[in-house]
């Protein structure tokens, strides 16, 4: 595991499959996502599929909440 994990405090996994990146601030309109290392990762929004082991930025709206599932 990269040392990144450990360092990640604003977003958490919700069990072994969904990782889920809140909304803390009001009027954010994006946010940047820590996709763990040794797996894909899919954006339950727009269906977008990542490599783990990167931080990438979404857009954040009124209706959603950044969540990805472990694919």
């Amino acid at each position: 595991m990269m040392k990144s994990c450990w360092t990640v405090e604003d977003q958490y996994m919700y069990g072994d499959r969904y990782l889920v990146a809140p909304v803390l601030y009001p009027g954010a309109q994006k946010r940047k996502v820590y996709l763990p290392e040794g797996c894909k990762w899919k954006d339950m929004e727009n269906g977008s599929v990542y490599t783990g082991g990167q931080t990438i930025e979404v857009q954040l709206t009124l209706e959603s909440m950044p969540v990805f599932e472990r694919v």
